[in-house]
This record gives structure tokens, C-alpha cells and sequence, in this order.
């Protein structure tokens, strides 16, 4: 398989698991506060990562570009996931997932307004708002809740969390140090930002709504094994392969993946207006692939 195809099965990993994650951080945080429960997370995923790296590698990174990864890890883990898993309590996960879906428009926004090696055509550009308006088709009965203030609370840290991720991401691309193997950089990202959610718990959590029961244990290890462990090391072995703007549309797919599995486990509807989404989503999808094609040639 070549590199690019191993890069493309990743990020088909990253747009599968990462869409199943809202749903998990739900019920997690129903027994263990939100920042510790995603302190927990990344700290442990973290360790896995960075010992067996060096178990296998007998390699230590120069602090140049471990700097590097820590910057990349307080916006991606701290400011992104962090931030979202306090918010979820406020805002429902189809919300959730509609206002991260602006993650594909962040990072083009972020590449116009900055040097970044990366250019952007107007197949890009009106792919990504046509994923956006699809998502918005999808979502639409979610709006509604935009009335409640504890929503709309929620909505104004989530959006902020979205751009902190990308830019993250542009960081992260931007970067790329071919002396830090992408999973050693999962790693270190992971366990620093694991390390500051631990600090910020002991001021924001209420502890003593803490559980350690079945539910929230079994989300915990869930999200350390398949959307830590597994996802944010494909995430960033995508990233380092493959244009940001290409890497950024599994942010178009998760919400597709929440549906199926909602209607596959949960018996949730599917009607014409999510028939009708999809095929602008794809329609999206395809602009964006296309432009990236022809800035190459």
C-alpha cells in the first residue's frame, strides 16, 4: 500500500471514531467531571503513547521540538477538547457536532489570513460552505435550542474551541519536524495537554458529583483506546501526508457517522432532509478534493 493510501485509511479511521466520540464524552461526564474525566483521558493515552515510542525507538526528542508539540497540545487538547467536554453538558451532541463542523472553514480562513505554505481556490473554498450548509440541513430542528441561555453559553465555547483546534492543526502542518515521528508528537501533544486539564480541574470541576461506576469507566476507556490512541495517531500521520484542507473534512463526516449509529443503535429517524444533506455534503467533499487536485498541477 502506498503512502498516500495508508495516509487516506487513517483519516478514514479519524472520520469513523471521531464521530462517535460526542456520544461518549456524554455519558462520561455524567459520572466523572468534565475536566478531570478528559484530564484522565489524555494523561493515560499520553503515557501509553510516549513510553512505548521510546520502548521501541531508544529515542528522546530535542526540546526544540518538544516545545513544538506542547503548543500544538494546549490549543488541540486544552482550548479544543477539553473546552468540549465542559460544553456538552450544556449542548446537545447534534449541536456540538454542527459547530465543529467548522473546522474545514477555520483552517481555510486561517491559511488566507496568514503565510502559511497552503492556498486556497474557490473549489475549496465553496466546498466547505456547501458541507457547511448540509450540515445545517441536517442539524436544523437542533437551532431551536439556540433560545435556552445555557446553549447558547455552550455554543460560544465550542465555536471558540473549533478555531482553536484549527488552528492547531495549521500549527501542527506548518511544523512538521521529520526528526518527531507523528505518533511521538501524539504523544507529547496528548500527555501536556492531559497535564494542564489536570491543573484547571481543581478550579472549574465539581467533585462531588464523582462516580467511578460502570458507565463512565467504560466511556473513559473508550475514548483512551479508539479516540485517543487510535484516531489521534492517525490524525496526525493524515496530517503529516496530506494537505490541512483535505485532513479537515472528517470534520463534514463525523456528524454522518453520529446518524447512522443513532439510527442503528438508537432507532433515530432518517428522513429526506438528511437524504437531501448528504448529497450537498458529498457534493462538498468532492469541490474540495478537486481544488486541492488542481492547485497541485
Amino acid at each position: 500500500m502506498s503512502t498516500n493510501a495508508k495516509a487516506y485509511c487513517a483519516l478514514a479511521i479519524v472520520c469513523f471514531i471521531w464521530g462517535t466520540t460526542f456520544l461518549a464524552t456524554r455519558i462520561g461526564i455524567h459520572s466523572i467531571p468534565s475536566f478531570m474525566f478528559a484530564a484522565m483521558r489524555h494523561i493515560i493515552a499520553g503515557i501509553i503513547f510516549c513510553s512505548t515510542f521510546y520502548l521501541r525507538n531508544k529515542y528522546i526528542p530535542k526540546w526544540t521540538d518538544v516545545k513544538t508539540q506542547i503548543l500544538i497540545g494546549l490549543f488541540m487538547i486544552v482550548f479544543a477538547n477539553g473546552v468540549v467536554a465542559y460544553a456538552v453538558k450544556y449542548v446537545g451532541s447534534g449541536l456540538a457536532t454542527l459547530i465543529c463542523s467548522m473546522v474545514p472553514i477555520w483552517v481555510i480562513l486561517i491559511n488566507l489570513a496568514s503565510t502559511g505554505k497552503e492556498k486556497v481556490n474557490w473549489q475549496i473554498i465553496t466546498g466547505s460552505i456547501l458541507g457547511f450548509l448540509g450540515l445545517t440541513i441536517v442539524f436544523r430542528d437542533h437551532l431551536a435550542e439556540l433560545k435556552d441561555p445555557h446553549y447558547l453559553w455552550g455554543i460560544i465555547i465550542i465555536v471558540i474551541a473549533s478555531f482553536c483546534w484549527s488552528l492547531g492543526t495549521i500549527i501542527a502542518k506548518n511544523n512538521f519536524s521529520k526528526r518527531m515521528h507523528p505518533f511521538l508528537a501524539s504523544g507529547i501533544q496528548i500527555l501536556s495537554g492531559g497535564l494542564v486539564l489536570a491543573f484547571i480541574s481543581p478550579f472549574v470541576d465539581d467533585y462531588s458529583m464523582l462516580k467511578f461506576d460502570l458507565k463512565g469507566i467504560s466511556a473513559l476507556a473508550y475514548l483512551i483506546i479508539f479516540g485517543s490512541l487510535l484516531a489521534f495517531g492517525c490524525f496526525s500521520y493524515a496530517l503529516s501526508k496530506l494537505p490541512a484542507t483535505i485532513v479537515s473534512l472528517y470534520a463534514y463526516i463525523n456528524p454522518i457517522v453520529a446518524l447512522i449509529l443513532g439510527w442503528l443503535i438508537l432507532n433515530e429517524k432518517l428522513n429526506e432532509s438528511i437524504g437531501i444533506a448528504a448529497i450537498i455534503i458529498i457534493g462538498g467533499v468532492y469541490l474540495v478534493n478537486r481544488g486541492n487536485k488542481l492547485q497541485r498541477t
